[in-house]
């Protein structure tokens, strides 16, 4: 049977899915992090010396962690803030940040779990959702589909699936709302959380794992939420998800709790049992106590004051021991773990762990992401209407000041001034705009590259390319008014020369803005750095300091600067052929001809040709800057 790219097995012959038994088994499990020294762009933001640096300090995650998970159960890892839950998720999953401090092993049906393993039968739900607000639930879970399904699904073999899935986490209803997010109406936290499973669900996964599914939600939507996992287990699936305190009504759901402090077992077992075992050690629940609150806090070490501290890490040093002693006689010997043998089907899925060029490539990827950037562009009404009125506003406002420049001595000076404001104003405007997308953007970006849903070629090229349209129109938007307001020369060439010279210097602008958001690790350093370059490109353009008075050291910067080509390119285009008139001025002081106003500013020798090549050298600089940030440097938000 040949196997996709996938977390079920896949028969190409009839594009069929059926998930396989998958069993989990934790053997011995240990991690050991070192926190090293802060980066120095984190010391930076937090006001600190480059050389205020601290000793790296290894520090003990996960200690000797043993459990098993047999598919058609739910097993709930509970515990405090800092016990270890997604540390342990994170490991079993392959994804913890420093691979090199884990050991032990993890099994799947007796074999030793690899990263491709993992991927090929399990899914990961996060515990915050990374989707785009202004699509409908269909429309996500449509384009994820696309982009993972093997390319032999037929069009209408695609919206089965994602039918089939809204229709098994009970979304049907709301198949057509927005997502929505907390700035726009759409769905509820809980139908948002189901979202974000129902994208882990397209491959029908073996294993589900999740992290904190009902963190921020309400106790009835946990309950529904947690209902609907206990659904997808029961139907053979092998369900693991951490949750801090869950209500007592929720301990009936789960079919195997553990519990965990500081890293280690606190209980392990069936979930109806876990009751009459803390009783067995000489702790009761309270009556009219959640159990869950109860034990959780029972295992928690309270750091408020130091007589409490000794006293609570007593009472888990206690329960930690306990634990031990009562595993120990119900754990297999790891001499028999040893001999444990290979699951009947296992065959079947090893398959699916080698792949299969069935998997959607580069350019389905990039037709994919074009059309859901797209689709999510146009559905943002409000940010669409806001830019068209910011490039309107601000063309009329430029139109108003430079109204029907004459061409006299004191008008030749305002072109000038127009001219520099036209290849500056909106040119900085849309590095704001673009920075904040683009960090925006981060909230999904790195966990869908992370899950290997599409590449960074794709990416690049889908946002290139969905921005273009937009970005047309609001140049078009822009230059049309102030051109005609300011009456510059009537004539299709001259108007199509400064449209086409404005536009491209607005796209470097895009272009550096996208890469200083993908080259800086926050929103604030991206602002830092677009702001230094720019204001680099703004000083050195030729308006506030002619190019002949600037210092040979920093000329250099004029002759890379695409502000400078910009306003070199349009004056050339708008004033060289003019000829003013003196009206009393005296002859010496008289600049007649539009030749002689640009060697003023030091444009003499410039052409058109010069402008547009430097403009466009610039940003195929920046682009490859952008990718090659989106390609090494890890996308993780860091919205903190």
């Amino acid at each position: 049977m040949p196997a996709g790219r996938g977390y079920g097995t896949f028969s190409a012959s009839d594009n069929t899915w059926s998930h396989t038994a998958i069993d989990v088994r934790v053997d011995c499990l240990s991690y050991v992090v070192s926190e090293k020294p802060a980066q120095l762009w984190q010391r930076l933001v937090a006001l600190q010396m480059p050389w205020e640096t601290s000793a790296t300090v290894r520090k003990q995650v996960l200690q000797d962690v043993s459990f098993s998970v047999n598919s058609g159960t739910m097993l709930a890892i509970l515990g405090s803030s800092g016990s270890g839950k997604t540390s342990l998720l994170d490991v079993i999953t392959c994804r913890a940040p420093s691979p090199e401090g884990v050991t032990g092993e993890v099994y799947l049906n007796g074999v030793a779990r690899t990263r491709s393993m993992v991927d090929a039968c399990s899914a990961y739900v996060r515990q915050d959702d990374r989707l785009l607000p202004n699509l409908t639930v269909q429309e996500t879970l449509l384009f994820v589909a696309q982009l993972k399904l093997p390319t032999t699904f037929t069009e209408s073999e695609v919206l089965d699936r994602v039918s089939s899935v809204i229709a098994e986490l009970g979304l049907s209803h709301v198949s057509d709302t927005r997502v929505g997010n907390s700035e726009m109406r759409g769905l509820s936290g809980g139908e948002r959380r189901r979202v974000s499973i129902g994208i882990q669900l397209l491959l029908d996964p073996s294993v589900l794992f999740l992290d904190e599914p009902t963190s921020g939600l309400d106790s009835f939507t946990a309950h529904h939420l947690v209902e609907t996992l206990a659904r997808l287990a029961h139907n053979g699936r092998t369900v693991i998800l951490s949750i801090h305190q869950p209500r007592s009504d929720l301990l009936d759901l789960f079919d195997k709790v553990l519990l965990m402090s500081k890293g280690q077992m606190v209980y392990f077992g069936e979930a109806r049992n876990m009751v009459d075992y803390f009783n067995s050690l000489g702790f009761p629940c309270p009556e009219l106590t959640n159990p869950c609150d109860y034990y959780v806090d029972l295992s928690t070490v309270d750091s408020t004051s130091e007589a409490s501290d000794e006293f609570t890490s007593h009472i888990v040093e206690e329960l930690v021991s306990a634990f031990q002693l009562y595993n120990n006689t119900l754990v297999q010997t790891p001499e028999t773990d040893t001999q444990e043998k290979k699951h009947p089907d296992f065959d079947i899925i090893a398959a699916a762990f080698k792949g299969s060029s069935n998997h959607p490539g580069v350019f389905r990827q990039f037709s994919v992401l074009f059309r859901r950037a797209m689709r999510n562009l146009l559905e943002d009404y409000a940010m669409l209407i806001i830019h068209f009125l910011q490039a309107l506003t601000m063309s009329f406002i430029l139109g108003v000041i430079f109204v029907q420049l004459g061409e006299d001595q004191l008008a030749m000076r305002d072109r000038f001034g127009l001219m520099y404001l036209l290849s500056t104003m909106y040119p900085y405007m849309v590095i704001l705009d673009i920075i904040g997308q683009g960090h925006q953007e981060r909230k999904f970006l790195y966990f869908e590259m992370q899950d290997n849903i599409y590449g960074p070629g794709p990416f690049f090229f889908a946002k290139i390319a969905s921005e273009l349209p937009f970005h047309t129109v609001y140049l078009s938007v822009y230059i049309t008014p102030m051109y005609f307001l300011t009456g510059l020369p009537a004539d299709t060439t001259t108007f199509f020369t400064v449209y086409g010279l404005v536009y491209i210097s607005v796209f470097c602008s895009r272009a550096l803005a996208m890469f200083s958001a993908a080259f800086m690790p926050t929103f604030q350093m991206s602002i830092m750095l677009c702001n230094i370059m720019y204001t680099l490109q703004v000083m050195s353009a030729g308006f506030y300091v002619t190019l002949e008075n600037t210092l040979s050291a920093f000329r250099w910067v004029s002759t890379v600067s695409y502000i400078r080509w910009g306003f070199e390119g349009t004056a050339l285009a708008t004033i060289s052929n003019l000829n003013f008139t003196c009206d009393g001025t005296p002859p010496q002081f008289c600049v007649h001809t539009g030749r002689e106003a640009m060697e003023i500013f030091g444009f003499g020798d410039g052409t058109m040709l010069q402008a547009c090549t430097a403009i466009g050298a610039t940003i195929v600089v920046f682009l490859i800057l952008f990718f090659c940030s989106l390609k090494w440097i890890p996308q993780k938000p860091h919205e903190h």
